[in-house]
């Protein structure tokens, strides 16, 4: 009866709360492909270092604008269901990304106070004085995969100021590689 408890305790503490033991090598592949040779919102990628969100959230608009080819259906309906499921549940962003430009994870006051300093009504300190050179807040959705994990969808948002920003859902796939 108590190993049935302590079974029943394990799988029900998991629930609403978004499981990240270490960073998942899949998720951190697609985030590290995101970010090579990125298209900031002024165009050419200027910044000295990327500013990134340290947990996710879903991009603008809030229900992915993806649509799959007809023979594909199947596969992406997964990744759908995986998105419906999880997507107010935010992960928070570990360094391990391989990507060679050098980034800070921004905790929400960070966050906060980067997006004050280039809001309209202006709060806080500048940002360029705190960040020389930024331009850009990166923000990530969590990637959302299909059953066997080879079909991939998330979403990157680039906010530059109250006026300024550039947002987009992406989906990968697989390769019989495993790359």
């Amino acid at each position: 009866m108590r190993f049935a408890l302590l079974v029943l305790m394990s799988c029900g503490a998991g629930f609403g709360v978004q499981q990240d033991a270490g960073p998942d090598p899949d998720v951190y592949a697609i985030y590290s492909l995101m970010l090579t040779n990125v298209k900031t919102s002024h165009g050419a990628d200027t910044n000295p270092q990327y500013l990134i969100a340290g947990k996710t959230k879903p991009p603008w608009p809030g229900t992915p604008c993806v649509t799959p080819p007809a023979e594909r259906r199947a596969e992406f309906d997964e990744v759908m269901a995986d998105f419906e499921t999880r997507k107010a549940m935010p992960r928070e962003l570990k360094r391990g990304l391989s990507i060679s430009k050098p980034y800070v994870l921004l905790d929400e006051k960070q966050v906060i106070a980067f997006m004050g300093s280039r809001s309209v009504v202006r709060s806080g300190r500048n940002a360029s004085e705190v960040f020389p050179g930024v331009t850009d807040l990166i923000s990530l959705s969590d990637v959302y995969f299909n059953r066997d994990r080879t079909l991939a969808m998330t979403g990157m948002s680039l906010w530059c100021g109250s006026l300024c920003g550039l947002w987009n859902w992406r989906v990968f796939e697989k390769s019989a590689s495993g790359k």
